[in-house]
């Protein structure tokens, strides 16, 4: 699925306030690149969804971005420029065998990575997803390898958030549930998850995520402690289709969501929601719809992920600045 290239122009609506550069990334193998599976690099592959960059963050001065088939982290400074990169492979272990029929036979795959903080706010340690052999890997910033949680309910893991109080939060598309563990990676509780998204409060790790409600057609909003003790349950005043929770600003009293259209084009819906259910403000957003997390907030300023990966060697992938609506 392909957008016109002036339409997807005039709806990236970049912020001109951002003192961060561009990030583009080339595809392909070796530093500062990022591997990519499609039916141009493998003609005979089955499934017509090529894979790439899956996820990327942005925080503090940096810019993170998942080589989720080369299984490596990269960091960029404000000005686009790859300062580290470490891989999460065994040392010796290749990113894929190749078969006999020429496919690739993937060892692990990055679907997404949430950052551990600091006190003042830098980054730690990473805690990566990986979906190949479904476990949780937490990682320094020097590539060190420091944990890793398995749970035998893991099916197909897609997405992590890390409180400030340490908590980790993983949501498993198989299992649809959210696993939530301390900082030690003890399992604590699990929840019902429905492909939704979720969020994590600044404020004692609460966890909200996105509930439908079939009498109303509509979603709730429900927070949870760490102990999964119910605190609120919000129904949102906004009809919408495959919606995902982003991010919650307690402070500000709105969460982020983003949504299909009736009919999808390569266009997302993006709204800003009060915790009380009403809506702030609303847009549209280009994103990569096989991107597990295509947007991004870094205290105010957001960023959304760009690239083609059917289009690939070709192009790059890329992370700019977005104006939120």
């Amino acid at each position: 699925m392909k957008l016109n290239s002036c339409l997807l122009a005039s709806l990236l609506m970049l912020s001109t306030s951002s003192l961060f550069a561009d990030v583009a990334v080339p595809y392909g193998v070796g530093s500062g690149k990022a591997d990519f599976i499609n039916n141009k690099k493998y003609p005979k592959i089955d499934d017509p969804q090529p894979t790439g960059p899956l996820s990327f963050r942005v925080v503090g001065e940096s810019t993170w971005v998942a080589d989720s088939v080369g299984n490596k982290l990269m960091q960029f400074d404000k000005a686009g420029k790859l300062v580290s990169e470490f891989s999460i492979l065994p040392e010796g272990t290749k990113a894929y065998n190749i078969d006999e029929y020429n496919l690739p036979i993937l060892n692990m795959i990055i679907d997404d990575f949430a950052p551990v903080l600091g006190e003042k706010g830098e980054v730690v340690a990473w805690w990566i997803a990986d979906s190949c052999k479904n476990k949780l890997y937490k990682f320094s910033v020097d590539g060190k390898k420091l944990a890793e949680i398995e749970n035998d309910q893991f099916g197909q893991l897609y997405r992590v958030e890390v409180g400030l109080g340490g908590h980790v939060f993983v949501a498993d598309k198989v299992a649809r549930a959210i696993f939530t563990y301390d900082s030690e990676g003890k399992f604590i509780k699990e929840e019902n998850w429905e492909w939704s998204g979720m969020a994590v409060s600044k404020k004692k790790d609460r966890l909200y995520r996105l509930m439908y409600d079939k009498e109303a057609r509509k979603n709730y909003l429900v927070c949870t402690n760490v102990k999964g003790k119910v605190l609120s349950g919000k129904l949102l005043d906004v009809t919408m289709f495959n919606p995902k929770l982003w991010w919650v600003d307690e402070e500000k009293d709105e969460c982020v969501i983003t949504y299909s259209p009736a009919e999808f084009k390569g266009i997302y819906n993006i709204v800003r929601v009060s915790l009380n259910g009403k809506v702030k403000a609303s847009g549209e957003m280009p994103a990569p719809i096989i991107m597990n997390r295509f947007i991004d907030n870094n205290n105010g300023e957001v960023f959304i992920g760009k690239g083609n990966f059917f289009d690939a060697p070709e192009g790059k992938f890329e992370v700019v600045p977005f104006k939120m609506p």
